[in-house]
């Protein structure tokens, strides 16, 4: 494998394109390595097994008929937007077309039947119909050409029996191989295939179209795209010998419907069937997977993160214009991002499962469907990278965290280097080929959203002067060491009330119910209790609302940011230059006490919560008149 990487890398490979199973193994494999596309051509009804399922994993799967396509989406589950349909074609300067076999005969007609000797194949069942054919038209010679390979011969012995059952000795020669086909099409007048199962495409038929040989064929599989029955050949059904010596009677005793056939049938190779179509099709495929990217953008963290990966998802869309992006996210939380005018596709999964390894295999199953070009990683974890991996992502870039980082491809390892939380998705990105920094934060609440806002904010009777200023008290369950007492919110309120014409909003989560509880002491129409209230994607159309925004170090701060609502954020156990969202109006205080920043989701501290109990409302509500003046 090494050594085929290295000939890739020195050869410098753009596409490995592979045309069978075994092939295909060292060239995913390869390709992988190398960080190349990968492209199959299926010629076969694989069966469905383990070793056949690479041939779907390729960019794109080229399929010679409608019938393999059908099965490599039905069986192998390629997505349709996958396959490319690009039948075999037939070097024409290598066929000549001829009416000569539809002129008068001096000597018997002779059908010709082409294929590897197989019950699949039929021949036993084309020698039953020739039987019946023999007793209406005795006139002709048959050639049964082909073999079983690798020294089998059962099937060849039970052909020869029936041959010998039926007498037919005198008119049915078996022939081996042969590379003329060319030649023993243009010596037949009639070709049949016989086949009792679907063909993957029927090469011998366009070869016979090619030279003028008039076709009767099962109407299974792929010969249906070649084969408009009576137009161009006749189709009969499988096992049904009557009707297959039917059509070889008719199209050897109506030779000018039969050359009519013949014609129509080489027009249809002419258009549809040339070796230059097949050709130019296959190196448009190659342009395509060059040109067309698939990119895949891993974000598996709360609220604050995936709105914080908005900018990542505009710079990727700005280098890559012509690149469909993907996002996969949390089911519960990607609504937010359900407007997003970056992204052209969601994969949703439930973050909480991840660590459970069928789980991840599911995902990831699902995720090397889409057959990615490139994957990258913004979560960074051993499960991510794991993902990013098995997802089949042909380059996979992230930070290269621990053990697991070797996953990665294109890996940076500075993951450990402190920064902004943008800064730091742009170290990534940066090695995606990304160049322009650009930080800036989005949300696009829908005007139905906006509308229902209005309306509840309406419910707080405001005037003009009035500000509407929005409370986030609690935090992420596991990090109450964020929150801000809820007592130093209400001495806040009290003295926002006792300054400005003012309406407090309260945000949050249904599992901080208690929180809003003490602010129903306050007059009517002074306070709105939305905690629990809202739906996540209806968050933001209520933030646009606000002339002001409190909150401590969690999630609505980034939709503040977002919805670029002035905002005063409290940091207690986290360090703002690592968690500050980019933003011109927010204001921060923290009084940076010896044990800033610990990032303990619950105080150890002699004096619990001394970083944030120490922030007095007063200095909040200082502040808080700074911002709504500016």
């Amino acid at each position: 494998m090494e050594e085929l990487v290295k000939i890739i890398q020195r050869e410098r490979v753009d596409i490995i394109h592979a045309r069978s199973r075994v092939p295909a193994w060292l060239g995913w494999l390869a390709a992988r390595k190398a960080g190349i596309p990968f492209v199959t051509t299926c010629h076969g009804y694989y069966a469905v097994h383990p070793m056949s399922f690479v041939m779907g994993w390729g960019k794109r799967v080229i399929v010679a008929s409608h019938a393999i396509g059908r099965r490599m989406i039905d069986e192998f589950h390629v997505p349709p937007d996958r396959i490319r349909l690009i039948p075999r074609g037939v070097d024409l300067a290598q066929f000549t077309f001829s009416f000569a076999k539809f002129e008068k005969h001096q000597g018997p007609m002779r059908i010709l039947h082409i294929g590897r000797f197989s019950r699949a194949k039929g021949q036993v069942e084309f020698l039953q119909a020739i039987h019946l054919l023999r007793s209406r038209f005795p006139r002709f010679e048959v050639w049964i050409v082909g073999s079983e390979g690798r020294g089998r011969h059962r099937y060849t012995d039970l052909m020869k029996k029936t041959i010998h059952q039926f007498g037919l000795e005198t008119c049915v020669k078996i022939l081996p191989p042969t590379r003329d086909v060319a030649g023993l099409l243009a010596q037949a007048d009639l070709l049949v295939l016989s086949s009792l199962i679907p063909e993957p495409f029927g090469r011998v038929i366009i070869e016979a179209g090619a030279v003028g040989t008039p076709v009767a064929a099962t109407w299974l599989g792929g010969v249906r795209d070649i084969i408009e029955d009576r137009k161009n050949g006749l189709l009969f059904p499988p096992f049904n010998i009557p009707a297959m010596a039917d059509a070889m009677y008719e199209l050897l005793m109506d030779r000018e419907k039969a050359k009519e056939f013949a014609v129509n049938l080489r027009k249809k190779v002419e258009e549809q069937f040339n070796l230059e179509q097949m050709v130019r099709k296959t190196l448009e495929v190659y342009h395509e997977v060059r040109k067309r990217r698939k990119i895949l953008v891993i974000k598996l963290g709360a609220m604050g993160d995936l709105i914080l990966v908005v900018p990542s998802l505009r710079m990727l869309k700005a280098r890559f214009p012509n690149a469909s992006i993907t996002l996969l996210a949390d089911r519960k939380l990607a609504p937010i991002l359900a407007t997003c005018p970056y992204l052209d596709d969601m994969i949703l999964v439930d973050r909480k499962k991840f660590s459970n390894l069928f789980y991840l295999l599911k995902t990831a199953r699902r995720v090397r469907r889409e057959g990615f070009d490139v994957s990258v990683d913004l979560q960074n974890n051993k499960w991510t990278h794991l993902l990013a991996y098995l997802g089949g992502g042909v380059r996979r870039f992230g930070f290269a965290r621990g053990k697991w980082g070797f996953l990665l491809n294109r890996p940076d390892k500075t993951f450990e280097i402190a920064d902004s939380p943008l800064r730091h998705q742009f170290r990534v990105l940066s090695k995606v080929g990304v160049i322009d920094f650009d930080d800036t934060l989005e949300l696009w609440p829908k005007l139905e959203m906006l509308e229902k806002a209005k309306r509840a904010i309406e419910m707080l009777m405001p005037r003009e002067s009035t500000k509407i200023i929005g409370f986030v008290m609690g935090s992420s369950p596991s990090w109450p060491s964020k929150r801000w007492p809820a007592d130093h919110f209400m001495d806040l309120a009290k003295r926002l009330f006792e300054k400005y014409d003012a309406r407090i909003v309260l945000i949050g989560a249904s599992d901080e119910a208690d929180l809003g509880r003490p602010f129903y002491s306050f007059s009517a129409g002074k306070v709105l209790d939305l905690i629990g209230k809202t739906a996540l994607e209806e968050l933001p159309a209520f933030f646009k609302q606000f002339h002001l925004v409190v909150t401590g170090d969690t999630a609505p701060l980034h939709m503040a940011a977002a919805m670029k609502v002035p905002t005063v954020v409290l940091f207690g156990p986290t360090d703002a230059k690592r968690h500050l969202p980019p933003g011109k109006k927010i204001d921060v205080l923290s009084h940076h006490l010896p044990c800033q920043p610990c990032y303990d989701r619950v105080c150890k501290a002699k004096e619990k919560m001394a970083c944030l109990i120490h922030i007095s409302a007063e200095e909040v509500f200082e502040h808080c008149q700074r911002m709504l003046a500016s």
